[in-house]
């Protein structure tokens, strides 16, 4: 028995000494010294039920240290505990005092505070929303709306603006099939099909995932939030930029030729309206002209007649009846001259007139620009926003103004070529008057003196002669009074072209006058599209690039300084059938300390 005894204090002392002896060592080694912190990472760990609504949240703190000692963090925990050691923590409203004596040392506080994001998930069966937990086991199509947005009711949206989330749901494919999900990548694991979708800073986002089913039942989602810390590099954009510049330098190239178009739109205008006038005065002098042939015809006609009839009667004088007959056709070959010399006058009055009309009709047309316009051109009217109805008309009536200056120039050696015919008949008509009068006054003068014979046969010779001379000039002149006629019949129709012409070009100009202004307006729009560009997209890329972002603590900005990582682990209730248990009672032997102590040997 004494021996007994012996053994039990002998291994009492080898049990407590040591015991003893560290907790004395560890006693003497407790001190005040502050630890050096390196840094602080927080993991906040959520759990949703089913439909997105918070259930519990809690933090994960962790520190690395460059030396151990006395810790002091901050947060409105509800409650904390060590996950390092067996060490008390200190808590004191938000301030919580902790000493580490590892180099890393973890403690967790529970939160009741609300996540950056709202949850909201809903789920259809056949295209009828149900409970989830309702439905377990049944089968048929299953879609699975997950809404994400800014809790407009949480403490700091710094994450919500900078962190981007990764939403995982594994389907099992012995239940489901025919997965689809738009905008998520579906990668197998097992017997899982993963679906992943990315949701950026910043982003509201409706996820979609629609599937098949015979046995409804799946595990929880899975959502984590990473601060979106990676650098995006802009894409090579200067060949894009440079065609953007090369469409607006065309832009600018179309705005100058269309200022140029309208240059020549405008001097067009002046010109049909010159010509125009032009135009009318040359029709006018035409029509004087043709209105004047019927004249000029009648009085020729009655000249030529009264030719003929001189002719006759002297072709029938002899002998001393026929001197007697001369001196009565005095007073008859002064009145022909009389009317020979008015027909002569009125055909330089025609012949000034018509020259008058001719170069007005010349000045007119060389005011019309020659043909410039082109297919581009004509492109660039209809591109504008000028009515098509109104573009057609003043392409017609730019056309109509061409086809007028193209006629005058095929038809101006004709127009060149009545006044010097007004003038050969206008001194051709003056020289038969003069001949006439002349022929009168010798005729009076010499009656008496004239041969019987001879004399009277030369004067009936020069008389056959003169009056078949003015046969051949009346039958010109009624040929030329003729094509008067026609001319004036026909440059009638060019006339009317032409004024026609006149009255679109003032459309015509003002339209490019709106063509001018949509083009400049366009230009002065698109000028700096490069540099818009280029700044839009720096704007989309800073966007997304977060690599700049200092983080923040969750739970207190009293630990900025030395947060280094925040990061989020969120999951959902699995939906799955509760499996059945049976409470087992195990039987512990009810064992003493000392019992314990002596099974040790």
């Amino acid at each position: 028995m004494k021996t007994t005894t012996k053994w039990i204090w002998l291994t009492l002392a080898l049990f407590f000494i040591p015991w003893m002896n560290t907790a004395f060592a560890a006693s003497s080694d407790d001190t005040d010294e502050e630890a050096e912190v390196e840094e602080k990472n927080e993991v906040i760990y959520a759990n949703l039920a089913t439909g997105g609504t918070l259930e519990n949240i809690y933090v994960v703190n962790g520190f690395e240290l460059n030396q151990t000692g006395i810790i002091e963090d901050y947060g409105n925990y509800e409650s904390i505990k060590n996950l390092t050691d067996t060490g008390e923590m200190e808590q004191d409203g938000d301030k919580i005092r902790m000493e580490a004596t590892e180099d890393n040392f973890y403690y967790q506080g529970n939160l009741s505070r609300e996540l950056p994001w709202n949850f909201s998930i809903h789920y259809y069966l056949d295209g009828e929303e149900v409970d989830p937990q309702e439905v377990i086991g049944e089968s048929g199509s299953v879609d699975i709306e997950i809404e994400v947005e800014e809790n407009e009711e949480a403490e700091e949206n710094v994450f919500f603006d900078n962190y981007m989330l990764q939403i995982s749901q594994p389907l099992n494919t012995d239940y489901f099939y025919n997965v689809e999900a738009e905008d998520a990548t579906i990668a197998s694991s097992g017997k899982d099909q993963q679906i992943a979708f990315t949701v950026m800073p910043g982003e509201t986002e409706t996820l979609t995932i629609h599937a098949d089913t015979d046995q409804f039942e799946m595990e929880g989602m899975e959502i984590s939030a990473l601060p979106s810390s990676f650098s995006v590099d802009g894409p090579d954009t200067d060949s894009l930029t440079e065609e953007f510049q090369s469409l607006t330098d065309a832009i600018a190239d179309i705005n100058q030729g269309v200022g140029e178009l309208g240059d020549g739109v405008s001097g067009l205008s002046g010109g049909l309206s010159d010509l125009e006038n032009g135009s009318s005065e040359f029709q006018d002098g035409l029509n004087e002209l043709n209105n004047s042939s019927g004249e000029l015809t009648g009085a020729s006609e009655e000249i030529n007649n009264a030719f003929q009839s001189v002719q006759e009667e002297v072709g029938q004088f002899t002998g001393v009846d026929g001197i007697e007959e001369l001196s009565s056709m005095t007073e008859a070959a002064s009145g022909m001259a009389s009317e020979m010399e008015n027909l002569a006058d009125e055909l330089d009055t025609l012949s000034a007139g018509y020259g008058d009309a001719k170069e007005a009709l010349k000045t007119a047309m060389d005011d019309i620009p020659e043909a410039t316009l082109t297919e581009e051109d004509y492109q660039a009217l209809y591109d504008s926003e000028l009515d098509s109805e109104m573009v057609d008309e003043l392409i017609g009536t730019y056309e109509a103004a061409q086809d007028a200056l193209a006629v005058y120039n095929e038809s101006v050696e004709s127009f060149d070529a009545v006044e010097p015919t007004l003038d050969e008949f206008q001194t051709s008509t003056s020289d038969i008057a003069n001949n006439v009068r002349d022929f009168a006054d010798e005729l009076d003068q010499s009656v008496g003196e004239i041969n019987i014979d001879e004399g009277l046969d030369e004067f009936i010779t020069s008389v056959d002669t003169m009056a078949d001379n003015y046969n051949q000039f009346h039958e010109g002149l009624v040929s030329y009074t003729n094509g008067v006629g026609e001319l004036s019949t026909s440059y009638a129709d060019i006339h009317n072209g032409i004024s026609e012409s006149a009255s679109g070009s003032s459309e015509l100009a003002n339209g490019a006058d709106e063509l001018q202004d949509g083009t400049s307006e366009l230009y002065d729009a698109t000028q700096n599209i490069p540099d818009e560009m280029q700044e839009e997209i720096d704007k989309m890329i800073s966007q997304y690039d977060k690599s700049d972002f200092d983080p923040v603590s969750f739970v207190s900005e009293d630990n900025d300084d030395i947060t280094n990582s925040v990061q989020f682990v969120i999951q959902t209730d699995s939906i799955q059938p509760e499996e059945d248990t049976e409470d087992v009672e195990e039987e512990e032997e009810d064992e003493g300390f000392w019992d314990k102590l002596m099974n040790l040997f």
